[in-house]
Protein backbone atom coordinates (compact mmCIF):
# COMPACT_ATOMS: atom_id res chain seq x y z
CA UNK A 1 0.00 0.00 0.00
CA UNK A 2 2.90 2.39 0.68
CA UNK A 3 4.14 2.05 -2.91
CA UNK A 4 0.63 2.50 -4.27
CA UNK A 5 0.23 5.67 -2.22
CA UNK A 6 3.56 6.93 -3.54
CA UNK A 7 2.49 6.22 -7.13
CA UNK A 8 -0.79 8.05 -6.67
CA UNK A 9 1.06 11.00 -5.19
CA UNK A 10 3.70 11.21 -7.92
CA UNK A 11 1.85 9.85 -10.91
CA UNK A 12 -1.53 11.52 -10.70
CA UNK A 13 -1.40 14.79 -8.80
CA UNK A 14 1.03 16.70 -11.03
CA UNK A 15 3.36 19.39 -9.81
CA UNK A 16 1.08 21.06 -7.32
CA UNK A 17 2.24 24.60 -6.57
CA UNK A 18 5.56 24.46 -8.43
CA UNK A 19 5.87 27.31 -10.91
CA UNK A 20 8.24 25.61 -13.34
CA UNK A 21 7.93 22.25 -15.07
CA UNK A 22 11.04 20.09 -15.47
CA UNK A 23 11.58 18.95 -19.07
CA UNK A 24 14.01 16.32 -20.36
CA UNK A 25 14.68 16.51 -24.10
CA UNK A 26 16.08 13.12 -25.11
CA UNK A 27 17.62 12.33 -28.49
CA UNK A 28 17.01 8.73 -29.48
CA UNK A 29 19.26 6.54 -31.66
CA UNK A 30 22.74 7.67 -30.62
CA UNK A 31 25.05 5.25 -32.42
CA UNK A 32 22.65 4.61 -35.31
CA UNK A 33 24.94 6.33 -37.82
CA UNK A 34 27.70 8.92 -37.86
CA UNK A 35 25.20 11.47 -39.23
CA UNK A 36 22.93 10.87 -36.24
CA UNK A 37 25.88 11.07 -33.84
CA UNK A 38 26.94 14.40 -35.34
CA UNK A 39 23.48 15.94 -35.10
CA UNK A 40 23.01 14.76 -31.51
CA UNK A 41 26.39 16.14 -30.49
CA UNK A 42 25.58 19.47 -32.12
CA UNK A 43 22.30 19.65 -30.18
CA UNK A 44 24.09 18.77 -26.93
CA UNK A 45 26.80 21.36 -27.54
CA UNK A 46 24.19 24.05 -28.19
CA UNK A 47 22.32 23.12 -25.01
CA UNK A 48 19.19 22.32 -26.98
CA UNK A 49 18.81 18.82 -25.57
CA UNK A 50 19.77 17.40 -22.20
CA UNK A 51 19.78 13.66 -22.75
CA UNK A 52 20.31 10.87 -25.28
CA UNK A 53 20.05 7.11 -25.52
CA UNK A 54 22.72 4.91 -27.06
CA UNK A 55 22.19 1.80 -29.18
CA UNK A 56 24.58 -1.05 -28.32
CA UNK A 57 24.35 -3.01 -31.59
CA UNK A 58 24.29 -0.25 -34.20
CA UNK A 59 26.84 0.61 -36.91
CA UNK A 60 28.15 3.74 -35.13
CA UNK A 61 27.96 2.63 -31.49
CA UNK A 62 31.65 3.38 -30.86
CA UNK A 63 31.20 6.92 -32.13
CA UNK A 64 28.11 7.29 -29.95
CA UNK A 65 30.12 6.23 -26.91
CA UNK A 66 32.65 8.94 -27.71
CA UNK A 67 29.86 11.53 -27.87
CA UNK A 68 28.57 10.39 -24.47
CA UNK A 69 32.03 10.69 -22.94
CA UNK A 70 32.44 14.21 -24.28
CA UNK A 71 29.17 15.33 -22.68
CA UNK A 72 29.11 14.36 -19.00
CA UNK A 73 26.57 17.11 -18.38
CA UNK A 74 23.93 15.06 -20.19
CA UNK A 75 22.10 11.95 -19.06
CA UNK A 76 22.88 9.16 -21.51
CA UNK A 77 20.94 5.93 -21.27
CA UNK A 78 20.57 2.77 -23.33
CA UNK A 79 18.24 2.49 -26.31
CA UNK A 80 17.22 -1.17 -26.07
CA UNK A 81 16.88 -2.66 -29.53
CA UNK A 82 15.07 -5.76 -30.79
CA UNK A 83 13.99 -4.42 -34.18
CA UNK A 84 17.11 -3.53 -36.21
CA UNK A 85 20.67 -4.74 -36.91
CA UNK A 86 22.32 -7.95 -35.68
CA UNK A 87 22.02 -9.24 -32.12
CA UNK A 88 24.89 -9.32 -29.65
CA UNK A 89 23.79 -12.52 -27.94
CA UNK A 90 23.59 -16.09 -29.26
CA UNK A 91 21.30 -15.75 -32.30
CA UNK A 92 19.91 -19.28 -32.07
CA UNK A 93 17.21 -18.62 -29.43
CA UNK A 94 16.19 -15.40 -31.20
CA UNK A 95 15.98 -17.27 -34.50
CA UNK A 96 13.98 -20.07 -32.91
CA UNK A 97 11.29 -17.67 -31.69
CA UNK A 98 11.15 -15.85 -35.03
CA UNK A 99 12.74 -12.49 -34.19
CA UNK A 100 15.47 -12.71 -36.85
CA UNK A 101 15.20 -12.61 -40.63
CA UNK A 102 17.09 -14.86 -43.05
CA UNK A 103 20.21 -12.70 -42.86
CA UNK A 104 20.43 -12.97 -39.07
CA UNK A 105 19.25 -9.43 -38.41
CA UNK A 106 16.23 -8.38 -36.37
CA UNK A 107 13.14 -8.62 -38.55
CA UNK A 108 11.25 -5.80 -36.83
CA UNK A 109 8.21 -8.00 -36.20
CA UNK A 110 8.32 -8.23 -32.40
CA UNK A 111 4.87 -6.68 -31.92
CA UNK A 112 3.25 -9.50 -33.88
CA UNK A 113 4.24 -12.11 -31.29
CA UNK A 114 2.30 -13.36 -28.30
CA UNK A 115 4.06 -13.94 -25.01
CA UNK A 116 5.92 -17.17 -24.34
CA UNK A 117 8.66 -18.07 -21.91
CA UNK A 118 11.04 -18.87 -24.74
CA UNK A 119 10.41 -15.46 -26.29
CA UNK A 120 10.90 -13.64 -22.99
CA UNK A 121 14.10 -15.58 -22.24
CA UNK A 122 15.55 -14.78 -25.67
CA UNK A 123 14.67 -11.10 -25.34
CA UNK A 124 16.16 -10.87 -21.86
CA UNK A 125 19.40 -12.53 -22.95
CA UNK A 126 19.81 -10.13 -25.87
CA UNK A 127 18.97 -6.97 -23.95
CA UNK A 128 21.17 -8.05 -21.05
CA UNK A 129 24.01 -8.54 -23.55
CA UNK A 130 23.41 -5.06 -24.97
CA UNK A 131 23.59 -3.40 -21.56
CA UNK A 132 26.62 -5.44 -20.51
CA UNK A 133 28.41 -4.69 -23.79
CA UNK A 134 28.26 -0.96 -23.04
CA UNK A 135 29.04 -1.34 -19.34
CA UNK A 136 32.14 -3.36 -20.20
CA UNK A 137 33.40 -0.26 -22.00
CA UNK A 138 33.02 1.91 -18.92
CA UNK A 139 29.60 3.29 -19.83
CA UNK A 140 27.22 3.95 -16.93
CA UNK A 141 23.66 4.31 -18.27
CA UNK A 142 21.39 6.83 -16.61
CA UNK A 143 18.13 5.31 -17.83
CA UNK A 144 16.45 2.93 -20.26
CA UNK A 145 14.24 3.44 -23.26
CA UNK A 146 13.90 1.48 -26.49
CA UNK A 147 13.88 1.49 -30.26
CA UNK A 148 10.28 1.56 -31.49
CA UNK A 149 9.10 1.55 -27.85
CA UNK A 150 9.49 -2.21 -27.45
CA UNK A 151 9.98 -1.85 -23.68
CA UNK A 152 6.30 -0.89 -23.35
CA UNK A 153 4.94 -4.10 -24.94
CA UNK A 154 2.83 -5.76 -22.26
CA UNK A 155 4.64 -9.10 -22.15
CA UNK A 156 8.00 -7.29 -22.03
CA UNK A 157 7.21 -5.89 -18.57
CA UNK A 158 8.86 -8.72 -16.56
CA UNK A 159 11.83 -8.68 -18.95
CA UNK A 160 12.42 -4.95 -18.44
CA UNK A 161 11.95 -5.14 -14.67
CA UNK A 162 14.44 -8.00 -14.47
CA UNK A 163 16.93 -5.91 -16.45
CA UNK A 164 16.36 -2.99 -14.09
CA UNK A 165 17.08 -5.14 -11.06
CA UNK A 166 20.11 -6.84 -12.58
CA UNK A 167 21.76 -3.59 -13.65
CA UNK A 168 20.36 -1.27 -10.94
CA UNK A 169 18.79 1.12 -13.47
CA UNK A 170 15.59 2.51 -11.96
CA UNK A 171 14.92 5.38 -14.35
CA UNK A 172 13.23 4.74 -17.66
CA UNK A 173 10.96 6.23 -20.30
CA UNK A 174 7.23 6.32 -19.73
CA UNK A 175 4.75 5.09 -22.31
CA UNK A 176 3.46 7.88 -24.55
CA UNK A 177 0.52 9.63 -22.91
CA UNK A 178 0.07 12.96 -24.75
CA UNK A 179 -0.85 13.01 -28.45
CA UNK A 180 -0.92 15.67 -31.12
CA UNK A 181 -2.76 16.52 -34.29
CA UNK A 182 0.13 15.94 -36.68
CA UNK A 183 3.01 13.53 -37.13
CA UNK A 184 6.59 14.78 -37.19
CA UNK A 185 6.47 15.15 -41.00
CA UNK A 186 3.43 17.42 -40.78
CA UNK A 187 0.90 14.86 -42.00
CA UNK A 188 -2.31 14.29 -40.02
CA UNK A 189 -1.67 12.09 -37.00
CA UNK A 190 -3.10 8.66 -36.62
CA UNK A 191 -6.11 8.27 -34.34
CA UNK A 192 -5.48 8.60 -30.63
CA UNK A 193 -5.28 5.30 -28.73
CA UNK A 194 -8.49 3.46 -27.97
CA UNK A 195 -9.85 3.29 -24.45
CA UNK A 196 -8.54 -0.27 -24.23
CA UNK A 197 -5.01 0.79 -25.18
CA UNK A 198 -5.10 3.75 -22.81
CA UNK A 199 -6.11 1.41 -20.00
CA UNK A 200 -3.23 -0.92 -20.89
CA UNK A 201 -0.82 2.02 -20.85
CA UNK A 202 -2.08 3.12 -17.45
CA UNK A 203 -1.67 -0.42 -16.10
CA UNK A 204 1.91 -0.49 -17.43
CA UNK A 205 2.68 2.81 -15.69
CA UNK A 206 1.29 1.56 -12.39
CA UNK A 207 3.22 -1.72 -12.61
CA UNK A 208 6.47 0.08 -13.42
CA UNK A 209 6.11 2.52 -10.54
CA UNK A 210 5.10 -0.18 -8.08
CA UNK A 211 8.15 -2.17 -9.20
CA UNK A 212 10.42 0.71 -8.23
CA UNK A 213 10.74 2.38 -11.62
CA UNK A 214 11.20 6.12 -11.84
CA UNK A 215 9.74 7.72 -14.94
CA UNK A 216 8.68 11.20 -16.04
CA UNK A 217 5.00 11.89 -15.57
CA UNK A 218 4.47 12.89 -19.22
CA UNK A 219 6.11 11.44 -22.31
CA UNK A 220 5.52 12.69 -25.84
CA UNK A 221 7.33 13.79 -28.97
CA UNK A 222 9.06 17.15 -29.24
CA UNK A 223 6.94 18.05 -32.27
CA UNK A 224 3.75 17.45 -30.27
CA UNK A 225 4.96 19.67 -27.44
CA UNK A 226 5.86 22.44 -29.87
CA UNK A 227 2.34 22.40 -31.35
CA UNK A 228 1.07 23.95 -28.11
CA UNK A 229 3.28 24.09 -24.99
CA UNK A 230 0.35 25.68 -23.12
CA UNK A 231 -1.69 22.48 -23.07
CA UNK A 232 -2.90 21.68 -19.54
CA UNK A 233 -1.16 18.29 -19.65
CA UNK A 234 2.18 20.09 -19.92
CA UNK A 235 1.60 22.96 -17.51
CA UNK A 236 0.26 20.70 -14.73
CA UNK A 237 2.95 18.01 -15.04
CA UNK A 238 5.74 17.58 -12.52
CA UNK A 239 8.11 16.27 -15.20
CA UNK A 240 8.05 15.78 -18.97
CA UNK A 241 10.22 13.84 -21.39
CA UNK A 242 10.28 14.98 -25.01
CA UNK A 243 11.61 12.54 -27.60
CA UNK A 244 13.47 13.74 -30.69
CA UNK A 245 15.54 12.19 -33.49
CA UNK A 246 18.29 14.56 -34.66
CA UNK A 247 19.94 13.51 -37.90
CA UNK A 248 17.48 10.73 -38.74
CA UNK A 249 15.84 10.43 -42.15
CA UNK A 250 12.33 11.85 -42.00
CA UNK A 251 13.19 14.20 -39.13
CA UNK A 252 14.88 16.94 -41.13
CA UNK A 253 12.49 19.70 -40.01
CA UNK A 254 12.81 18.67 -36.37
CA UNK A 255 16.60 18.60 -36.66
CA UNK A 256 16.68 22.07 -38.23
CA UNK A 257 14.43 23.38 -35.44
CA UNK A 258 16.64 21.90 -32.75
CA UNK A 259 19.85 23.25 -34.23
CA UNK A 260 18.54 26.80 -34.75
CA UNK A 261 19.72 28.78 -31.69
CA UNK A 262 17.48 31.68 -32.69
CA UNK A 263 14.33 29.68 -31.97
CA UNK A 264 13.93 28.72 -28.30
CA UNK A 265 12.47 25.31 -27.58
CA UNK A 266 11.38 26.08 -24.01
CA UNK A 267 10.04 29.28 -22.49
CA UNK A 268 10.23 30.45 -18.88
CA UNK A 269 7.53 28.05 -17.72
CA UNK A 270 9.85 25.10 -18.31
CA UNK A 271 13.30 24.12 -17.07
CA UNK A 272 15.66 21.83 -19.00
CA UNK A 273 16.71 18.89 -16.82
CA UNK A 274 18.18 15.40 -17.21
CA UNK A 275 17.17 11.92 -16.08
CA UNK A 276 19.64 12.35 -13.22
CA UNK A 277 17.27 14.99 -11.83
CA UNK A 278 14.30 12.62 -11.51
CA UNK A 279 13.63 12.08 -7.79
CA UNK A 280 14.42 8.75 -6.17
Amino acid sequence: MDRLAEYLKRGWHGKGNHAVTDVIINADDLGYSEAVNLAIEQALSLGRISSATLMANAPATSGGLAVARRHPEASVGIHLNLTEFEPLSDPAPLRDVGLLDGSGRFAGTIRSFRASRALQRACFAELDAQIQHLRDQGFHPSHLDSHHHIHTIGWMLPVVQRLQRRHAIRRLRNTMNVYGGRDVDGSPARRAPSLRLRSAKRAWQVAMRLGGGRLPEVFTGLHIFLEDPSRPEFLSASSIELMCHPGQDGFEAETARLLDPGRPVLDGRFRLQTFHDLPD
